[in-house]
């Protein structure tokens, strides 16, 4: 799942491996983790991020409502998170792909090893006893998390999560933060989706982050 690591301007090639090594631990505790998953406590991700980003993370979970272009204030939405009892997981095996590289870019004046990510997980769900009611549910993970001492001036290298997620087979008009799955039985239509259907396979193009507005894809 990590790239060989490489020395990048400013930067060892065993400061790049580390940064893969908290990257890759990210993308699992933030889409794979099963409490998370299941609508519990995301502390697998919460312990992962530095102080300052984790209260602001632990802080907003229970906060409801949208930011300007639609996406949640809850910051629920930074990781992958079923409303409690709303999905049953089929089966052990969550689809992944993506790959992720490392640059380095200037923030403020500061050197900022930037971990660029690109993934799309998916998730074979069913409705909680209705397993006739099935579905593939998408998950797009993208942007970066950027490596520098930003809790401790001249310390270690520490990670600020920058991505966004955006989902595929969601219900629209949510603004808690959680995924509320769409199934076939209560799909629903067209008033809320718009813009040109997208791919959701594809890491090409992006899933809509915001869960206020839906976009159209092809299809799960």
């Amino acid at each position: 799942m990590t790239p060989p690591a490489r020395p990048v301007r400013g930067f060892t090639a065993a400061q790049v491996a580390a940064a893969y090594a908290t990257t890759r631990k990210l993308l699992i505790a933030a889409n794979l983790d099963r409490r998370t998953l299941l609508g519990g406590p995301p502390t697998a991700f919460a312990k992962l991020l530095t102080a300052r980003q984790r209260a602001r993370f632990l802080g907003g979970l229970n906060k409801k409502g949208v930011r300007k272009g639609g996406y949640p204030v809850s910051t629920r939405k930074w990781v992958a998170s079923f409303a409690p009892g709303s999905a049953v997981l089929i089966g052990n095996v969550i689809k992944v792909h993506g790959a992720m590289s490392a640059r380095s870019v200037t923030e403020s004046g500061m050197r900022v090893l930037a971990i660029e990510v690109n993934y799309v997980f998916g998730y074979a769900i069913e409705r909680p006893h209705d397993p006739t009611d099935w579905m593939r549910l998408l998950d797009h993970q993208y942007g970066s998390i950027d490596f520098a001492p930003w809790d401790d001036p001249g310390g270690a290298l520490e990670p600020w999560d920058r991505t966004i997620i955006g989902n595929a087979g969601v219900q629209c008009g949510t603004t808690d933060g959680y995924i509320h799955p769409d199934y076939p039985s209560d799909r629903s239509v067209g008033a809320r989706q718009s813009g040109t259907a997208i791919h959701p396979y594809s890491t090409a193009t992006s899933v809509p982050g915001g869960e206020a507005v839906c976009g159209r894809t092809t299809g799960t």
